[in-house]
């Protein structure tokens, strides 16, 4: 079990289901940063795994070898990514938290580069970039357009300018976040689903005053095409659990502080992660979605935002803003649903 009596500097949360075959890599990699393994805490959650032990039986042994600094978690019932790391985050007590996937791993570096940045800047939350490994190809970096920069919110502006950007993104393992950042948000991971994250991610951004991004590719993302995730994505049902988790954002931010402050940009998040995407990520995947599927997503927007037709940001987004007007006027039959997925 972890040692309890020094504050580590981060808390790594690894969720496992079935890695036997990727677990060593990964670990190592968290083994072998040169910030030192005694400034962290690696917490790895078994999630049901059935694969006969063997996930199981590699955990026990790292746990065996580091017992100072590896706690394994054994869950009784599959809770999926977002259930494996909220359960992680029960016994994390390190000032910062990260979150791996146990088929990734890590670039030797990444966690002194975070820190040293973090602790620099005071920052609350710092992105990092990645690079992807395909196997059939070896790693690619994925070149991000944005540079090294220092975002500081301080005023309601700012944080609505800020909103707006896209100096950030909704994912969750390319980050370093201060622990008692997570602590005062409340924030969780939706569970037993596949899109898990923005429910943890995004109110988090109401919350940070301080952001640190770095352009170098820390982080070495696998992209398993024989994974369960990939096979996820071409499922119209995984499709829709996106816009449930997206309407648990909303509801969940219904009920903070920040919800009339930031209306306009609550619901231009709303909107389009949750009616527009749908659409979006339906063709990217090729699957054929419904005026009928589609109808209770556009019934549950009509219930919960009146004036969704509307926007101050309207000029930002002209193909959301057909989409929303086409279903304010009645105007979106199956013809034109299907005209203006092809646009898309």
């Amino acid at each position: 079990m972890a040692g309890e009596s020094n504050l580590k500097k981060i808390s790594v949360i690894i969720p496992c289901f079935n890695v036997a075959k990727y677990l060593p890599q990964c670990f190592l990699s968290l083994a072998q940063q040169t910030i030192g393994i005694d400034n962290m805490e690696l917490i790895f959650i078994n999630d049901a795994s059935t694969d006969d032990g063997k996930t199981w039986g590699l955990l026990t042994e790292i746990e065996q070898g580091y017992p100072e600094n590896v706690l394994i978690i054994d869950l009784p019932e599959n809770r999926r990514q977002g259930g494996a790391r909220n359960e992680g985050l029960r016994y994390a007590t390190g000032e910062y938290i990260s979150f791996v996937d146990a088929d990734d791993w890590l670039e030797l570096d990444l966690y002194e580069k975070v820190y040293a940045k973090a602790k620099k800047e005071e920052a609350e939350i710092v992105q990092f970039n990645h690079s992807i490994y395909k196997d059939k190809i070896g790693k690619k970096l994925v070149l991000s357009k944005m540079p090294d920069k220092v975002v500081r919110i301080t005023t309601e502006d700012e944080r609505k300018k800020w909103l707006l950007s896209e100096d950030i993104t909704y994912g969750c393992w390319n980050k370093l976040y201060k622990r008692e950042l997570i602590r005062k948000a409340a924030v969780q991971y939706a569970e037993n689903v596949v899109y898990e994250e923005p429910l943890f991610v995004y109110p988090l951004y109401f919350y940070v005053r301080c952001i640190a991004i770095l352009k170098e590719p820390l982080y070495v993302y696998r992209q398993n095409e024989s994974g369960t995730m990939y096979s996820d994505m071409k499922n119209k049902f995984t499709l829709f659990e996106h816009a449930q988790v997206q309407l648990a954002v909303w509801k969940f931010m219904k009920n903070t502080i920040f919800f009339h402050t930031y209306y306009e940009e609550i619901k231009l998040y709303f909107l389009h992660t949750y009616l527009y995407e749908t659409l979006y990520f339906a063709k990217l995947r090729d699957l054929n979605i419904t005026l009928n599927m589609y109808s209770e997503l556009i019934e549950v927007v009509k219930m919960e935002v009146k004036d969704y037709y509307n926007s101050v940001y309207e000029k930002n987004i002209p193909k959301q803003m057909i989409l929303y007007r086409l279903i304010q006027t009645g105007d979106l039959s199956e013809v034109k649903l299907q005209e203006y997925i092809k646009l898309l």
